[in-house]
């Protein structure tokens, strides 16, 4: 009779922890009760507003088709402008507080980036990186373009003097293949003094007329070379 007791005291809780691993499995296994769906709001405009009533921000579409988010100070003045163009494109602009800009960072459709700085509202520091990965560092001042420093597609570097017009008036480059030059430019950008270096250290003076075309040529042979009309006149030794 104990016996049978036992057996059967046994078989009860082999039951229950049965019962209990069934349902903690079951608990475990189940599928996650699948999230609420969010509601969508859809509209053209969004506009934010301060305690007095005064707009501080705005989200939505400008004329163009493009999506905009500014935020304004307490005097309604656009101070951070991110636009997002429909033909690709995008920009963020800031100002300061005297509703000039400040910054200004582009990424073109093309695929070229611009960081521009402006000071008292004129460019004053312009970083620029064009679709084929020339990067270049621009300095101005009043908004006039003075030096530039940066790579070329193959990685060489240069530095670039600006004068009165858009092209260099002095211009340096280092090749990767050991060729240097410094070049001076007329006030059209027309190279009128070239000095040369080698990789092989031969060295090259060369003169222009205001219309480009080689004058004279001092090689470290030593030799000098003078033409016109691009025709050798003289030639020493």
């Amino acid at each position: 009779m104990a016996q049978q007791y036992r057996v059967f005291l046994i078989s009860g809780a082999i039951s229950v922890a049965l019962g209990f691993l069934a349902g903690y499995a079951g608990g475990r296994l189940a599928a996650p009760p699948s999230p609420e769906k969010l509601a969508v709001l859809r509209t053209e405009g969004v506009q934010l507003v301060d305690q007095a009533g005064k707009e501080r921000g705005r989200l939505g579409l400008d004329r163009e088709g493009a999506a905009c988010l500014t935020l304004a100070g307490q005097d309604a003045a656009p101070l951070v402008s991110l636009s997002a163009a429909a033909q690709g494109g995008a920009s963020l602009r800031v100002g300061d507080e005297s509703r000039r800009q400040a910054l200004v960072l582009t990424v073109s459709p093309e695929g070229s980036e611009t960081l521009d700085f402006y000071r008292e509202g004129q460019l004053s520091l312009g970083l620029e990186v064009q679709p084929n990965g020339e990067p270049t560092v621009n300095l101005y001042d009043k908004g006039k373009r003075l030096l530039d420093l940066g790579l070329t597609k193959q990685g060489d570097p240069h530095l670039s003097f600006y004068g009165d017009g858009a092209r260099p008036a002095l211009e340096l480059i280092s090749r990767k293949n050991g060729d240097r030059s410094l070049t001076l430019g007329g006030k059209d950008g027309v190279p009128r003094v070239v000095l040369g270096l080698k990789h092989d250290q031969k060295a090259a003076l060369g003169l222009f007329d205001r219309q480009g075309k080689t004058r004279a040529a001092l090689l470290d042979e030593p030799s000098l070379i003078l033409l016109k009309n691009g025709k050798v006149v003289r030639s020493l030794p």
